[in-house]
């Protein structure tokens, strides 16, 4: 009796360690990976950059895994952290532009609690993923609704030379940053070893990726001041490890990167802070592309 009961009785699923393997997790899906040793490299990465970045990323994540579990989302998408990425971005975003902390944290675990509902929505509705247009769209909101009531505005960090180098040479570790919206060659340089303990492949991907972006953009007649920052290099990395996360090839990324660039220009022309918006946009059109030729959206 007891061996039939214990052969029906379902397996014990260990939910509280299944939520906090999907925190980092939720970090790591910044960068399109599910790792948990990835996400702890990522937000090592932010501490560098300022111990209240990594407070904020770890904050995000939980309030995504948090809301998604509110929302009855299948446990196993929760645990790949396929919920946690975008209010990780929105809680990173809001500290990083407005202060003081505690005001901009609060608003930014709103934001979070908003861009995960937005994400469920769109797991519903759409037929490829969202990727990070939930933190875009929830990101707008609230520059639109600081800017109406002059919140003040955080000051950028100072980018530091390094091994004798400065300026727009740095760009190419800082964009690897400036996808969690950070400043910083070292923050950057974490971010791919991040990325190499997943595949080093990926890592590699990222660096040319914001490589061949930062040449494009030394080659306008009139370079842009920001560039060492890595603001015009993020969006090219990003999408490198995207399209070679979901089996694309080496020629997409060639295709995807000068893309990213127009993309960017056109999103700023528009008066808008680009975000991740134009990698978003590139990857919509590779899903979109590969949904019509195969029926599916996914690899």
């Amino acid at each position: 009796m007891n061996d039939t009961a214990a052969a029906k009785s379902p397996p014990v699923r260990h939910g509280a360690l299944e939520l906090l393997r999907a925190v980092p997790a939720g970090v790591s899906q910044v960068y399109l990976q599910e790792s948990v040793p990835a996400g702890i490299a990522f937000l090592v990465a932010l501490a560098l950059a300022g111990p209240e970045f990594a407070l904020a990323g770890l904050v995000g994540s939980a309030v995504g895994v948090l809301t998604a579990t509110a929302l009855r989302v299948p446990r196993e998408r929760i645990s790949q952290g396929l919920f946690g990425f975008n209010a990780t971005l929105v809680v990173l975003g809001t500290v990083a532009s407005f202060q003081p902390l505690g005001p901009a944290l609060l608003v930014g675990i709103a934001g979070a609690v908003v861009a995960t509902v937005l994400a469920r929505v769109a797991d519903l509705l759409l037929t490829v993923p969202a990727r990070t247009a939930p933190f875009v769209l929830t990101y707008w909101l609230i520059v639109y609704i600081g800017h109406h009531f002059d919140w003040i505005r955080a000051s950028p960090s100072p980018v530091s030379p390094v091994l004798g180098l400065d300026g727009d040479p740095l760009a190419l570790f800082s964009a690897e940053a400036e996808v969690f919206l950070m400043s910083g060659w070292l923050p950057g340089l974490v971010m791919l070893i991040g990325l190499a303990i997943v595949r080093f492949r990926l890592a590699v991907g990222a660096f040319c990726g914001a490589a061949v972006a930062l040449a494009a953009v030394e080659l306008l007649p009139h370079t842009p001041p920001d560039v060492a920052s890595g603001v015009y290099g993020f969006n090219a990395a990003l999408v490198v490890v995207g399209l070679l996360t979901t089996g694309r090839t080496w020629r997409s990324c060639l295709v995807a990167v000068p893309a990213v660039l127009l993309l960017q220009g056109g999103v700023e022309a528009l008066g808008l802070v680009p975000t991740t918006f134009p990698f978003v946009l590139a990857m919509w059109t590779a899903d979109l592309h590969r949904l019509h030729r195969t029926g599916t959206a996914r690899p």
